[in-house]
């Protein structure tokens, strides 16, 4: 009996259909490619440097390479199937690591499982080529906008928190020079559900991470606020009672370097709006919560 075509042709394409299966096999579980430019690629690790949105893994590094200019790190990112939202014009890209400086409080955990490429995902049709950011990008949520003027800038930052009685009603936006050069203008945000607590005559200071007081006789006491406060600063405020007029966007407040004794025994009864969406879109410190002030 004579086979219609020589068996030397039976192993190459029994190659051909393993291949073709696992071709197959990897479009089923893995997703897009996209190339991300970076500044600086250093410590991402190839097969290893996960892609995570919110806390979820939609992907890891494929491939790093230097650009044409020599002067940028090209990162391949291997996507799962289903993550091609993170594929889209508009989504933002930054590597996340550890970093205190400038008033940030960010990617500590990287000091341990090393740094890692967080995705913002965009509203636009599909693309695969991206330009990283070098920082993370400000997210504050929607609120009232509001400006603090300050002889000097003290252990503050971009997405640093607004606080009142310990709890964070906001945060800070911007930060710049005044026009005039004598001072510091501080742009913060104070969200929605909490800006009854503002009025014209709320007094604002700097955070203070830690307080040292006393003396030789009477001894001293250290009292450390919390360690995101201790860290990454900012700014308080109080509210002396609920008659001062409410405040308006874009009004302008003294920022004091600490509080007046007085402000902290501030406690005036002000109504807040009770929401079960959390304002802030970033991850807030462990253990924080929205309180309901009566």
């Amino acid at each position: 009996m004579r086979w219609p075509f020589p068996l030397i042709w039976i192993v190459p394409l029994l190659a051909a259909c393993v291949a073709g299966y696992y071709v197959y096999q990897h479009k089923e579980e893995h997703g897009q490619q996209v190339v991300i430019t970076f500044t600086n690629a250093s410590d991402l690790k190839v097969d290893d440097t996960p892609v995570v949105v919110h806390g979820v893994r939609i992907g890891t590094i494929k491939k790093i390479t230097l650009a044409d200019d020599q002067r940028h790190a090209l990162v391949t990112l291997d996507l799962i199937k289903g993550a091609s939202h993170a594929a889209n014009q508009g989504t933002k890209f930054w590597i996340v690591r550890p970093d205190v400086s400038g008033g940030a409080l960010v990617g500590l955990s990287t000091l341990i499982s090393g740094p890692y490429i967080e995705a913002l995902p965009g509203d636009g049709p599909e693309s695969t080529e991206f330009t990283g950011l070098d920082e993370p990008p400000v997210l504050v949520g929607e609120g009232m906008r509001v400006v603090l003027s300050a002889d000097r800038l003290e252990h503050v930052g971009v997405n640093s928190g607004v606080y009142y009685r310990g709890i964070q009603v906001g945060a800070v936006q911007d930060i710049r020079l005044a026009g005039d050069s004598t001072g510091v203008n501080i742009t913060v945000v104070i969200w929605h559900r909490f800006k009854s607590l503002l009025r014209t005559n709320s007094k604002f200071w700097f955070a203070q991470g830690a307080d040292v007081h006393g003396g030789i006789f009477t001894g001293v006491q250290f009292q450390v606020n919390s360690f995101r406060t201790l860290l990454a600063g900012g700014v308080e405020f109080a509210t002396p009672d609920d008659t001062g007029p409410q405040a308006q966007e874009g009004m302008v407040f003294g920022l004091n370097s600490e509080p007046d004794k007085k402000w902290l025994k501030w406690a005036p009864h002000i109504a807040v709006t009770q929401s079960d969406v959390d304002p802030y879109p970033i991850q807030k410190e462990k253990g924080q919560q929205s309180s309901k002030m009566k």
